[in-house]
């Protein structure tokens, strides 16, 4: 019997990139307005920004995702109050179902997008490289030794968080529970109370076995259950966490490097910018002088 092939329905497809960014900005940056004939994809992964468009001024937090249709007037600016973190996508999408995002642009991402979009940013730095201030950049090219087909699951994931979003909102029911495992709510519930007490104390250098009788439990179950949740070891979290908090503070200028030394309990300023190096692969001098031309890029 011989049986006719089914070719599924492509509602979504995005036939081109024009760009990806990581931006880490500071608190005064203001992007000016401009549009362009493709559609542009906003996610703020940390603090918040406006956004003022032909549509209406847009208040963005984060996790929230904001979506600028092809010649739309937009522009961006920080609140003044937190140095943000953006994920800005740019592409070509000719398909009818983009429409949906002419009316609905603003979205709050929920339980299920969430892990979708940290695998799309993932997944663009996998393929095209990092470039968290570089605005110079137009052409986006595939890195050398990206990993195999790290650009068409950049596509695929982007592809799944549209449709996601438009299936979630033509969908909508009552919210449910994050997790329907109440054993899965409890470790994610442990886990938070871990993150809390960390960003608690993150002035003072935070040791697994200080965790460990804070919470009493033991090492060996307390960071099996982290890095199942979370996807790295405490210490390790502790110490990026620490590296973020020193990127806010160095972009919003409240303090001086060796005040934010003493602030995330290093134990020296000579150690903290050794530490930040290793992780950033740059001083925090080297990144202050960076944000500031970025900035004086953004004003001119």
């Amino acid at each position: 019997m011989d049986h006719e092939p089914y070719k599924p329905n492509e509602n979504i497809l995005i036939s081109s990139f024009v760009s990806f960014y990581y931006f880490e900005l500071s608190n005064r940056h203001i992007y000016p307005g401009e549009k362009h004939d493709f559609w542009e994809v906003v996610y703020v992964d940390k603090g918040e920004v406006e956004a003022d468009t032909d549509t209406g001024l847009y208040s963005l937090q984060q996790g929230d995702i904001l979506f600028h249709s092809p010649n739309e007037v937009h522009c961006l600016r920080s609140t003044h109050t937190t140095a943000p973190n953006l994920f800005i996508v740019t592409f070509f999408c000719h398909s009818e179902d983009m429409r949906y995002f002419n009316k609905f642009k603003h979205f709050r991402l929920g339980h299920s997008e969430r892990p979708l979009l940290t695998q799309l940013m993932k997944e663009g730095l996998n393929a095209f490289g990092p470039n968290p201030l570089d605005l110079s950049r137009r052409n986006l090219t595939r890195v050398q030794d990206a990993p195999f087909a790290s650009d068409q699951l950049f596509k695929i994931y982007l592809e799944m968080l549209i449709i996601l979003l438009i299936r979630k909102e033509k969908n909508r029911k009552p919210p449910a529970p994050l997790s329907s495992s109440t054993r899965e709510n409890q470790i994610a519930q442990f886990c938070d109370r871990i993150i809390a007490h960390i960003k608690d104390n993150i002035h003072t250098k935070i040791t697994l076995n200080d965790l460990c009788a804070a919470f009493n439990v033991g090492r060996t179950h307390i960071n099996i259950l982290f890095k199942r949740e979370i996807g790295i070891g405490i210490i390790e979290y502790a110490n990026r966490l620490r590296i973020d908090y020193a990127k806010t503070h160095i972009r919003e200028e409240i303090y001086n490097l060796t005040e934010i030394s003493d602030l995330l309990g290093y134990s020296s300023v000579h150690y903290f910018s050794r530490h930040f190096k290793k992780s950033v692969g740059m001083t925090p001098s080297e990144y202050s002088k960076t944000i500031k031309s970025h900035l004086d890029t953004s004003l001119a």
